[in-house]
């Protein structure tokens, strides 16, 4: 895999650590059950290096199985904030994917960065977090902003169609 992150000093620290779906997950609260193919994954971003702009992937985990959401949860990092989740379908159904911060929460600065190709061909839904409540999306169809934390749908343009995010506190 192969995911470069451009961000601020500052906003990289706060997105250095990961992507992660939690117990606590909007499609588990809403009452889906996990089944045998549910997958939750754990990306962990390296902090901005010196004189740098971006941020490389370290680490890279997925879960699979009806246990992969606390398989996941436990593989989180424990000491960042959740900034972002990702949903593979519209009203935050399959797979998840959450993203967090290791310097505290979003700022106006925020992070940019371009999601893997996985999730660049099946984001459909998101929720932000840790403090981000705008976004900016683009991909080949087109963009999208949003002023709201919750994003049901990213709409007939971006659908499954995202290849950057922009995500900060306005």
């Amino acid at each position: 895999m192969n995911m470069r992150v451009n961000m601020s000093r500052t906003a990289l620290a706060l997105a250095s650590a990961a992507c992660v779906l939690a117990v606590g997950s909007p499609a588990l609260a809403a009452g889906t059950a996990p089944t045998a193919t549910t997958t939750h994954c754990v990306l962990v971003l390296d902090e901005v290096k010196a004189g740098e702009r971006v941020s490389d992937v370290s680490s890279y985990k997925c879960f699979k199985g009806a246990d992969a959401s606390a398989r996941a949860a436990a593989a989180a990092p424990r000491a960042q904030t959740e900034l972002m989740t990702w949903a593979e379908h519209a009203d935050y159904g399959g797979t998840y994917t959450k993203v967090y911060g290791s310097a505290g929460p979003c700022d106006s600065a925020g992070y940019s960065f371009s999601p893997n190709s996985y999730w660049s061909t099946h984001l459909s839904s998101f929720l932000l977090d840790g403090g981000c409540n705008r976004s900016f999306l683009s991909g080949p169809r087109g963009n999208g902003s949003f002023s709201s934390r919750s994003v049901s749908y990213v709409g007939d343009t971006l659908n499954d169609a995202v290849s950057y995010i922009k995500i900060w506190r306005g």
